[in-house]
């Protein structure tokens, strides 16, 4: 299903994988066939897409980053054609792309995803995890079809799922977290970007804080006696663990919601998966 202009559509995954060898690899091309596209594109666009950093990687110009926006756009508006007309003739194919926080993923999408692989074997679907403010901005930027993320939701829509907090977690007894005096958390990258996200425009830095990449680290980490650490309630309940549970201060509390730019226009396959995900309780 590839209607989109074929250098534009190369563009989009260059961008993405910010590699002329993996843009190449994944597109089954070579990687001169790559150059030629975006090079052909700059020239029909009159414009400069790309810039090489020192270490040969494609770094998008500020003009380029628009145009991938509305290259989105399109992808996005084709995708919705294609199903429009699978839906008139009795059919249900497509893309549905979603963009997730790990809880999300672990706690709504692996209960969600395989009742709609049954439902619609046809539809395929693309899962992308990342922090609470990639999650959004994938969804702005028409990267994703749909999200599942935290508040605030940058003029999103969005509709609730469950309820979250922050706690602190230790190998020995609660303790109450004060954000404002400690500086040497251990946190997993999630956490931080949930935390510091929540916290904007308030004078706390966790700068100094420890930061591991996975949740199951921190915890690990933890439960050997290397400190103390703050991590969604949420995320804490989905991996076996023996740790202590205390407060934070000052409060986070967090919604997760489903987010999109508009409910209404969505493509049928993800307004399908929308009402599946929204009709179940977690």
């Amino acid at each position: 299903m590839i209607m989109l202009n074929n250098n534009l559509h190369i563009f989009i995954i260059a961008a993405e994988t910010g590699s002329l060898t993996e843009t190449a690899k994944k597109l089954y091309i070579s990687q001169p066939a790559v150059s030629q596209a975006i090079k052909k594109l700059e020239e029909e666009l009159d414009v400069k897409l790309f810039i090489r950093n020192k270490r040969s990687s494609l770094v998008l110009t500020d003009v380029g980053r628009e145009i991938l926006t509305l290259a989105n756009q399109m992808y996005e508006l084709e995708n919705r054609l294609y199903q429009r007309a699978y839906e008139e003739n009795q059919m249900m194919k497509g893309i549905v792309r979603i963009a997730a926080v790990p809880v999300a993923a672990s706690l709504i999408l692996s209960r969600v995803m395989p009742v709609f692989k049954k439902q619609f074997p046809d539809v395929e679907i693309e899962l992308f995890e990342s922090d609470p403010l990639s999650v959004k901005n994938m969804v702005l930027d028409y990267k994703a079809d749909i999200g599942i993320s935290t508040s605030p939701y940058l003029g999103l829509e969005h509709k609730v799922l469950m309820k979250d907090r922050m706690v602190s977690i230790d190998s020995d007894r609660p303790k109450a977290v004060d954000l404002s005096k400690v500086s040497d958390l251990i946190l997993c990258r999630v956490a931080y970007e949930s935390v510091t996200e929540q916290l904007k425009g308030t004078s706390i830095d966790l700068s100094h804080s420890l930061i591991v990449d996975a949740a199951s680290t921190q915890i690990n980490l933890i439960a050997n006696g290397n400190g103390i650490g703050v991590i969604s309630e949420l995320m804490l309940s989905s991996i076996p663990n023996s740790l202590v549970i205390g407060k934070v201060k000052p409060e986070i509390n967090m919604e997760i919601s489903l987010i999109a730019h508009d409910f209404s226009q969505l493509s049928v396959a993800a307004r399908e998966m929308t009402e599946m995900i929204l009709e179940r309780e977690y």
